[in-house]
């Protein structure tokens, strides 16, 4: 009985929160797109497919949750940006159960795909810099490689991507040996001639040949 009834609390806090955030989602998704510039938000449409093929490959059609894409790994692209809305630090646990729930829930029904995507590509974190937290992809963009991410090459670009696995490993300067082995995988993922080798091969493994 003392089981059930912390199910029963549980659940009840759970769904308070959920409509707590279901009020408050849309204007802290506003606030994250109004930190960046409109047209560093305007990713080219060959790139948005890549971070999404990468990240969230069902990014268009689920519904902020995806356990069984290849690759995809067991937080969506959705999630990602849940972590920083919806928690003061977020850490792995009973918080992943919450974490789904909000996303799937409070932010999944309140918020378009294209603006979940818009903030994500603002609020990423990227790795530190001196101390600073590099956050969102322009300023990955002109913090690692020292120019505007619009002018950044293709190669660049992925490298941003590829940080994304484990920013403050992956960031320059610390492993460029395992960037760019990770962005050689994504670039054999995108060209077809590898596919992840289950759920949780967010290492993409099977594109290491």
């Amino acid at each position: 009985m003392l089981l059930a009834a912390l199910v029963v609390l549980y659940l009840t806090y759970l769904g308070i929160r959920i409509w707590q955030e279901r009020a408050d989602v849309g204007p802290k998704i506003d606030r994250i797109i109004a930190t960046a510039d409109a047209n560093e938000l305007a990713l080219p449409k060959s790139r948005v497919d890549a971070l999404l093929k990468v990240e969230d490959p069902t990014f268009w059609t689920n519904k902020g949750i995806d356990l069984s894409t290849p690759g995809a790994g067991m937080t969506s692209l959705s999630q990602a940006l849940g972590k920083r809305i919806f928690f003061n630090g977020f850490e792995p646990g009973l918080a992943k159960g919450e974490l789904m729930a909000l996303t799937r829930f409070a932010l999944y029904p309140q918020v378009s795909k294209e603006r979940t995507l818009q903030a994500f590509v603002a609020s990423a974190y990227l790795g530190t810099h001196r101390g600073r937290e590099v956050i969102g992809y322009a300023d990955g963009a002109q913090t690692w490689f020292g120019k505007p991410l619009e002018q950044l090459t293709d190669d660049e670009y992925l490298g941003l991507i590829a940080i994304q696995l484990a920013p403050d490993r992956l960031k320059p300067g610390r492993d460029d040996t395992g960037r760019a082995e990770r962005v050689r995988r994504i670039k054999r993922l995108l060209a077809s001639q590898c596919e992840p080798s289950g759920l949780r091969d967010v290492q993409l493994d099977g594109c290491d040949q």
